[in-house]
């Protein structure tokens, strides 16, 4: 199965967060190229950390769709990084809505100001507890910012080791067999956090710097946040009508075969939306 598919079948920011539309713009116009340094990682940890994106969501040729690269994960991971470096901190976009289904106002453009315990908090998940005593009652924690750092080091470190310069210069098929190495403790609590960063910038809200022209949004045929869309109550009451444009009816044709033997498996079969849960007694 394509990860279109997967994903379509399957069903992604945690939010990044009072900035106007403006600066928003001037950010994605201003985001570093290949050789410059972000907001917190230098020019070759970015350059690395774009490479280290690339295998874990590829994109053209190995995959035919838009992948980390073209999404701009790696630049929206940097700017998690460095959130706290913008007043208010890019951690939370408002809301409820932007202006994607047409409203007048765009309410994600603008970021949330932090109370004192989620600064606290997200201070904790991004910089570490550091020694302090007012971050560590939980004990010590190592924050994403030690973790890309070392982490980014080390894929260096292992690349030298095979002969290479640097991690960006060895092939494709290469890093795969690198960061696929579960051997090494270290590299994979590096990979692990990667992964689910690029994720979450992948398939994320564009305001986080991620999911650049909703290219995430896009190849799983979703609409995006787009609420709201005044569905009236036979739409929410009754199942889409064989054809309709559900994002079910537009997955590829192994993923809905995949959803349709999956009862068969199990030895049950569909439950129709009138049916008791199992018996239970609600209905």
């Amino acid at each position: 199965m394509t990860r279109r598919g997967f994903l379509v079948a399957a069903g992604g920011l945690g939010l990044l967060a009072l900035v106007p539309a403006e600066r928003l713009s001037a950010l994605a116009a201003s985001a570093p190229r290949q050789g410059h340094p972000g907001r917190y990682l230098t020019a070759h940890e970015l350059d690395t950390l774009r490479a280290v994106a690339a295998r874990l969501i590829p994109g053209p040729p190995d995959d035919p769709d838009p992948g980390a690269t073209e999404a701009g994960c790696a630049v929206a991971i940097d700017l998690l990084l460095g959130a706290f470096t913008f007043t208010p901190p890019l951690i939370h976009a408002g809301g409820p809505f932007s202006d994607r289904a047409g409203s007048p106002v765009d309410e994600m453009a603008r970021f949330v100001p932090l109370d004192r315990l989620a600064e606290l908090g997200w201070r904790i998940r991004l910089e570490g507890s550091r020694g302090m005593r007012e971050r560590e009652f939980a004990g010590p924690v190592v924050g994403l910012q030690q973790i890309y750092r070392g982490g980014l080091a080390h894929v260096d470190v292992r690349a030298r080791r095979l002969g290479f310069s640097s991690f960006t210069v060895m092939s494709g098929p290469s890093q795969d067999l690198l960061l696929s190495d579960q051997t090494d403790g270290d590299l994979q609590n590096f990979v692990g956090a990667a992964l689910a960063n690029a994720l979450e910038a992948m398939y994320g809200p564009p305001e986080y710097g991620g999911n650049h022209h909703r290219v995430g949004w896009t190849s799983v045929h979703w609409p995006g946040d787009v609420q709201p869309r005044g569905f009236a109550a036979r739409q929410v009451s009754f199942p889409d009508s064989p054809g309709s444009r559900s994002e079910l009816a537009m997955a590829p044709a192994d993923a809905r075969s995949l959803l349709d033997r999956f009862p068969a498996g199990l030895g049950v079969r569909r439950a129709t939306q009138a049916a008791r849960w199992l018996g239970g007694g609600v209905s």
